[in-house]
């Protein structure tokens, strides 16, 4: 960080039930499903926060980028310290659990499928385990792109993905190159749940129910023990009014608000240090835009990546929906060889600043090699 820089914390609690969707049009007799929040989300209602707290009028700020300046061009005229915003990174959101930052899970840990398990097993947490490069690919493989290797695990469990979180101390045992503990992960159940609710149109001249115009919503409800959070950095004097006292922040769709509370300190994440002669690893915390599975220059020797997120949202300054994006999803993790360095995924930019393409470092080792770590 720069001189004068500060980095913060940010704890949010909702109020309510959220509302996260993407930019297609809402209309009568539709349904808006949330899903989860997305970086570019968070950073525009950290941003629009901000720009409250510094008496920026926001029609007037969307004017001046209507006419074709960057958002850093458009704030230059409300002051130093308003101006300061277009330089506030953000990084997340993450979910918590009694306030523990969770990270989603990786893609290439498997949960045991419940027909393979024993009666012991059956009586205690699934099993987990991890899929690592097999050193010589087995006849017709055939891969991505050339020389690049299979995930496997020795063993008769078949398994399957899951949509678990990963405790910190979990992330940190997989980032060593090892497998969590079943009660280092956090089943997204225990996380949230979603509630479906009906609605009916308001005829806004009469101020009764429009006939015939009834729709249907989706939200996002977190357990009383859950949360969200993300990290801030940038000038000191630009942040300092998230400081003062909890804050209501809107937050997604429909105006929902959440509580937001600000600590001067940064996430605790697990600082992974190389270990001689194993490879190298990126874990996405976010989603992350590299248009393709990978990121741009880069040659790994194996990937675990989920599928596409297809990422858009509406731009308000402007007035206009932004273009639809298909991201990587958060938990893709990529391999290296041990004297490649890790690449920066954030794709810079607009990217960087909003949170997209967070990842984290970590070992991993063969999966035929008979130091390699098994469950």
């Amino acid at each position: 960080m720069a001189d004068g820089d500060a980095r913060l914390r940010l704890a949010i609690e909702p109020v309510d039930s959220l509302f996260f969707r993407d930019a297609r049009p809402f209309e009568p007799a539709s349904r808006g499903v949330s899903g989860l929040p997305l970086p570019q989300t968070l950073a525009g209602a950290v941003r629009s926060l901000l720009l409250e707290r510094h008496g920026v009028a926001f029609r007037g700020l969307g004017e001046r980028m209507k006419k074709g300046g960057s958002f850093a061009e458009a704030l230059a005229g409300f002051g130093s310290e308003a101006a300061g915003i277009a330089s506030v990174r953000i990084r997340g959101p993450w979910f918590t659990l009694n306030g523990e930052a969770l990270t989603p899970m990786p893609a290439n840990l498997r949960r045991a499928k419940r027909e393979d398990k024993t009666e012991e097993q059956d009586r205690d947490e699934p099993c987990v385990f991890r899929l690592d490069p097999l050193k010589s690919p087995p006849p017709g493989w055939r891969p991505e792109t050339p020389g690049m290797l299979p995930l496997w695990r020795y063993g008769r469990e078949d398994g399957e993905a899951a949509l678990d979180f990963l405790k910190p101390s979990g992330l940190r045992r997989f980032l060593e190159g090892g497998v969590p503990e079943p009660c280092e992960l956090v089943p997204a159940k225990d996380v949230y749940e979603f509630e479906d609710r009906t609605g009916i149109g308001i005829d806004p001249e009469k101020n009764t129910a429009a006939e015939g115009v009834i729709y249907g919503i989706r939200m996002l409800v977190l357990k009383s023990e859950a949360g969200l959070c993300a990290e801030l950095s940038g000038p000191a004097a630009t942040l300092a009014p998230l400081m003062a006292e909890p804050l209501l922040m809107k937050f997604g769709g429909e105006s929902r608000q959440v509580i937001v509370r600000a600590e001067r300190r940064g996430l605790d994440w697990p600082n992974v240090l190389r270990v001689s002669g194993k490879g190298r690893l990126a874990l996405l915390t976010t989603p992350a835009w590299f248009n393709g599975w990978k990121p741009p220059g880069t040659e790994p020797v194996a990937a675990a990546v989920s599928g596409h997120q297809a990422v858009s949202g509406w731009d308000l300054a402007k007035g206009r929906p932004k273009p639809n994006r298909f991201m990587v999803p958060a938990g893709a993790v990529y391999f290296f060889q041990p004297d490649t360095p890790v690449p920066d995924v954030s794709g810079g930019g607009e990217d960087a600043s909003v949170g997209c393409g967070c990842l984290l470092e970590g070992n991993w080792n063969y999966a035929d090699d008979k130091n390699a770590p098994v469950s």
